[in-house]
């Protein structure tokens, strides 16, 4: 899997799952195609306030959507360290959020 790829997914499901598309995603990456698509990524992994907005979206759709960091954390991309590690971070908390939301369902 590609980055390109990984941002066309978390497009495709969350379009799905949550059936609106995550609108300001979409515009930040132009659907994958931005140029210097790695540097966009990394500034959302690394902006402390898209963790607030991950929260949020976790909550106000029951745990469904998906993100760009549990990608980075998987398969890394080639992204510096410092990317990876709050990805892998940011994941953990993800899951746990969905665990929270399953067991009220």
């Amino acid at each position: 899997m590609t980055l390109k790829q990984a941002v066309q997914e978390v497009i495709r499901q969350n379009t799905a799952v949550c059936t609106h598309p995550p609108t300001r995603f979409i515009q930040m990456t132009k659907e994958g195609e931005v140029e210097n698509l790695e540097r966009v990524i990394s500034g959302l992994v690394l902006d402390p306030e898209i963790m607030v907005r991950i929260l949020t979206d976790l909550e106000k759709h029951k745990g469904k959507p998906i993100f760009i960091e549990e990608f980075v954390a998987m398969y890394h991309f080639g992204l510096a360290n410092e990317v990876i590690k709050e990805a892998t971070q940011r994941t953990k908390e993800i899951q746990e959020s969905r665990v929270f939301y399953a067991s009220y369902r």
